[in-house]
């Protein structure tokens, strides 16, 4: 199974009303999901990681501990600001050729370092997996960073993230096809706000899930 693959076995329809069920648009404006609000919540600012943020991935059910909230807000802001600086806000997966894949994602870039900052891989653990990582760096940069979890894990056949920023940059940067056909379900579901990269996520959750409601995703035990 590839991205591309699990997107086309969804039919035009079925696709489009995932998306007006998830955003509560049109006949489901009583929303029954939270991570609806995961985009819009509070203020987003683009180089730092705020109290904001860490609500935000709350509507994707998902908590960070207190001791790397901390961290994240406090010791480590100004690092963490400093890498963001790096990584251009705007930038999104389907404008970034793949066979430059290594140089905004491979070692020692902004993003790779971030990714291993919120996880504490050179340190002791602080609570962080890479579900909670993901959707951090994802609020930050929509456009660029999938989020990861076991329900879209599941339907695009990854066991755990390693190997998912290839995987989905591969998909935008060489399948015109799904990327035109999101630009067409954005547009219909009147969504001109949320990334490409974020509705393609929306579709294949509401797939893998059956659109059932509850915690957005049952993922692996994070790191103690």
């Amino acid at each position: 199974m590839t991205i591309s693959s699990a997107f086309e076995e969804i039919p035009d329809e079925a696709a489009h009303s995932y998306l007006k069920r998830y955003f509560g648009l049109g006949e489901w404006q009583d929303n029954e999901f939270t991570g609806a609000y995961f985009d819009t919540f509070g203020t987003n600012a683009p180089n730092a990681m705020t109290a904001d943020d860490v609500m935000a991935i709350a509507c994707l059910s998902k908590h960070v501990p207190a001791r790397a909230a901390l961290g994240i807000l406090g010791d480590y802001s100004i690092k963490i600001t400093t890498l963001l600086a790096y990584i251009p806000p705007d930038l999104s997966l389907e404008d970034i050729p793949f066979d430059e894949h290594d140089k905004y994602f491979g070692d020692g870039t902004p993003a790779l370092r971030l990714w291993r900052l919120l996880r504490r891989q050179d340190s002791t653990r602080w609570g962080i997996g890479a579900t909670t990582a993901s959707k951090l760096m994802a609020r930050k940069r929509p456009g660029l960073i999938p989020i990861y979890d076991s329900v879209v894990g599941r339907v695009t056949g990854f066991n755990n993230s390693d190997g998912t920023w290839s995987a989905w940059h591969h998909a935008f940067a060489t399948d015109g096809e799904l990327v035109e056909r999101l630009v067409s379900l954005r547009s219909a579901a009147g969504l001109q706000g949320i990334s490409l990269l974020r509705v393609l996520d929306v579709v294949l959750w509401m797939h893998g899930s059956q659109g059932t409601v509850g915690p957005e995703s049952v993922d692996e035990a994070e790191e103690s």
